[in-house]
């Protein structure tokens, strides 16, 4: 009988502690303020902090130079995200992620690549991140557990919406973000930055909210682009990325 009244009281304690612990939902929002941009108001791996890597380039020697460039292969940290660059020594020039504070709404081309059509960042805040070519950023999980992404704000950068104001009617460009967890593909979101299909006349330049919860828990977050015109400027300005985690609380 004793017996049995101590793993009663046992379970009875067990129960009450397990009924006393909560969860609560805390939310992160990346907003890029707290990144260091250099003098001319950008980050794009031109500080050269990542590691240094030689890469074999054919079209260097075709015109009788070194066939070798250096790749250095970085990021940058905003809240909980780290944001993979790769900027190329030889050439000035970088894809992946850059931060940037730019905001020419009005000079076209190439030289006016890290301006963001909007003319602030989201929410007319000063920093933004920029998307180029292809990229990936990482979320890991933390002491409190996984992140689920929730959503993302996006819009055009000037260099691209310049460029597709001479869209004519079927022509289209969208971003494509697809989330990962331990390696393995979960789902993806598309989006049309340009969209003149179907008598539409969709070409952003005011930030948009978009939502990523179809893609769940993530720990790593891809960025790629298609369009109906190859010469598209494959560029996307990014803010305000919403994650969320579960945190159990006693």
């Amino acid at each position: 009988m004793r017996t049995f009244k101590f793993l009663l009281s046992v379970t009875l304690i067990a129960l009450f502690f397990t009924s006393c612990q909560t969860d609560e939902t805390q939310t992160t929002l990346v907003d890029f303020e707290n990144v260091k941009l250099n003098s001319d108001s950008i980050w794009n791996g031109s500080d050269k902090s990542g590691i240094s890597e030689k890469v074999e380039n054919p079209y260097f020697a075709l015109w009788g130079g070194d066939s070798l460039i250096t790749n250095y292969n970085g990021s940058f940290t905003a809240e909980v995200a780290s944001f993979k660059n790769t900027y190329t020594a030889e050439w000035n020039s970088w894809t992946g992620f850059a931060c940037s504070a730019k905001a020419d709404t009005a000079t076209a081309g190439f030289l006016n690549q890290y301006s963001v059509m909007a003319g602030a960042g989201a929410l007319n805040s000063k920093q933004f991140g920029l998307v180029y070519d292809s990229a990936s950023f990482v979320c890991p999980a933390d002491a409190n557990g996984k992140f689920s992404i929730k959503s993302i704000m996006l819009t055009n950068s000037t260099y691209a919406y310049l460029y597709m104001k001479s869209f004519k009617e079927g022509s289209w460009f969208k971003v494509i973000i697809t989330g990962y967890l331990d390696k393995s593909k979960k789902s993806k979101v598309e989006y049309y930055l340009a969209d003149f299909r179907n008598g539409k006349t969709i070409l952003s330049k005011t930030w948009n909210k978009v939502d990523l919860s179809a893609l769940g828990e993530v720990d790593l977050v891809s960025f790629t682009f298609a369009s109906s015109d190859l010469m598209a400027p494959s560029y996307v300005c990014i803010d305000n990325i919403e994650f969320t985690q579960t945190i159990s609380i006693k």
